[in-house]
């Protein structure tokens, strides 16, 4: 039979959660497609999903790592803010929904937000029409053909407030 003391001492080392109670120093995570309730991930706090309406990206720093926070229709990525290729900003690259993407302004390679996979290697300088064979030339310079973007573990959890993970790489996208 458990005391008084023992069930007070017991309720009282909770808090409350998204979801009903969680241990205190645990906190309720949510993800894609289901809710966890477990020790938080490594990694740092970089803002609230309501600093990065959809549609907006920000670019802040984990340790020493530059990462871009981006908010596509509600689902929250972080990579790396430099294209692989030539390790240019992609900060205002355009995001597409097939994958959904991001295309780098400078030679038209594309890569996929949640994993980083390279859709589409060097198509073109700047966008300008007719430089497809200047793209294919640039595009054997610099990082290897079809490199990756560097993506990072991404949570929202209870509150709102992104955690980015750059330890953990290869994976990115929750739901805000």
């Amino acid at each position: 039979m458990l005391s008084k003391a023992l069930v007070g001492a017991a309720i009282a080392a909770c808090v409350p959660g998204a979801f009903g109670f969680a241990p205190a120093g645990v906190s309720l995570m949510k993800t894609r497609s289901l809710s966890l309730r477990g020790p938080r991930m490594a990694g740092e706090k970089v803002g609230n999903v309501n600093e990065i309406p959809p549609g907006e990206r920000k670019i802040t720093k984990v340790g020493d790592q530059d990462v871009m926070v981006v908010n596509h229709k509600g689902t929250v990525y972080a990579l790396s803010p430099k294209c692989p290729h030539l390790g240019l900003p992609m900060k205002t690259g355009e995001i597409s929904d097939d994958g959904p993407c991001i295309k780098c302004k400078f030679h038209g390679s594309k890569f996929k937000l949640d994993d980083g996979k390279c859709v589409e290697w060097s198509t073109g300088v700047l966008g300008i029409p007719g430089t497809q064979a200047l793209g294919g030339f640039i595009g054997n310079v610099g990082g290897a053909k079809n490199s990756p973007a560097t993506v990072f573990a991404v949570e929202v959890d209870a509150e709102g407030g992104i955690i980015v993970d750059t330890s953990k790489t290869g994976r990115s996208g929750v739901a805000a």
